[in-house]
């Protein structure tokens, strides 16, 4: 079963999202370890959490034990929040406005992307956006989307050409998209 909900350190307080949604919930200190107790110890949601829940997105988590339906993110020394993630400098078109030129494909092996997702993770990245080239391009780039989810993350619609995209509100089955405005292919994706 797929996390429902993410409670996660961000700045000076901590929040309480659901992926693919752009509201969120700010929770207390209080909260945000009493969340993390009841998912070590197999507990049911809090009451406050299920309220929340179906008040900010509609949710019925009334019967969820909180271990699976909340992932909680470990506090990071290092208070990242959101990232840009170049994931190759490959691209199949060749616009001459383009920074990327005449590049050739390129990018990280897999053990790397997974490794610089973990670093991402562990330095408090919430939200992370992944770009190319044409990050669609990428032979881990669903791959590399999931894991990111995963691990937590709220990701963004990857900035497209949109050959290779789904053209739906998923780009990796099952992983939902947080779009933003800035992103360029949010309209094809809503």
């Amino acid at each position: 079963m797929a996390h429902a909900l993410i409670a996660s350190p961000f700045l000076d307080g901590y929040l309480l999202l659901k992926p693919g949604a752009r509201a969120g919930a700010r929770i207390s200190a209080d909260h945000f370890e009493g969340l993390r107790q009841a998912a070590a110890d197999s507990e049911s949601l809090p009451a406050w959490a299920v309220q929340t829940a179906a008040d900010v997105w509609g949710l019925d988590l009334g019967s969820r034990p909180a271990q699976g339906t909340v992932l909680v993110r470990e506090p990071s020394p290092y208070g990242y929040c959101r990232a840009s993630w170049e994931i190759n400098l490959g691209c199949n078109f060749g616009c001459k406005h383009c920074y990327l030129g005449e590049r050739p494909f390129s990018g990280l092996g897999w053990e790397d992307k997974v490794r610089l997702l973990d670093i991402m993770r562990e330095a408090g990245v919430l939200w992370l956006q992944i770009t190319g080239g044409e990050p669609t391009m990428d032979p881990d780039f669903q791959g590399a989307y999931r894991y990111a989810w995963q691990a937590g993350m709220m990701l963004t619609s990857p900035s497209s050409n949109l050959t290779r995209m789904f053209l739906g509100p998923r780009v990796a089955e099952g992983v939902p998209t947080s779009n933003s405005p800035e992103d360029g292919c949010t309209a094809l994706l809503t």
